[in-house]
């Protein structure tokens, strides 16, 4: 009886074991997904950095086609205005980007997310197992030392 214990407290402690490699397979895709994350948003970050920029520089040409007046200037003016518009449109597509990517970024955070409570239900159970093999292994042992003693 009391190495039947010991060989289910040996199994639970291999089960215990083994959902810890999981947890740590889970918590490093975790990471990765995490760092993927990170340097999205940098990207992103970058992007409308340069959207930003880019809706400057259109106000600017703005200002300048709104402050030539006279005749000999209007064609300047209509420069000025279509390269604003371009910089405009430049920009709105970058901020399109800007969201498609952060859907993108959230999507992995939340796998993170979802990574770390497994592997933290996954740390539990292999602690349960070990405190289950634990408590076999007493109570094991206090079988051999009831027999040493009717002996």
């Amino acid at each position: 009886m009391a190495d039947e214990r010991d060989r289910t407290a040996d199994a639970r402690d291999v089960r215990a074991d083994s959902r810890d490699r999981l947890a740590d397979e889970r918590d490093r895709a975790a990471d990765e997904r995490d760092a993927l994350a990170d340097a999205r948003d940098e990207r992103v970050r970058q992007l409308i950095d340069a959207a930003d920029s880019r809706d400057a520089a259109a106000e600017a040409r703005d200002r300048a086609a709104e402050s030539r007046d006279d005749a000999e200037t209007r064609d300047q003016s209509a420069i000025d205005r279509i390269h604003a518009g371009r910089d405009r449109d430049a920009a709105a597509s970058e901020r399109a980007t800007f969201v498609s990517r952060s859907d993108e970024a959230d999507a992995g955070r939340e796998q993170s997310a979802d990574d770390r409570f497994d592997a933290a239900v996954d740390r539990l159970g292999a602690e349960q197992n070990r405190a289950q093999a634990d408590a076999a292994r007493d109570a094991a042992r206090a079988k051999r030392e009831s027999d040493a003693d009717l002996i």
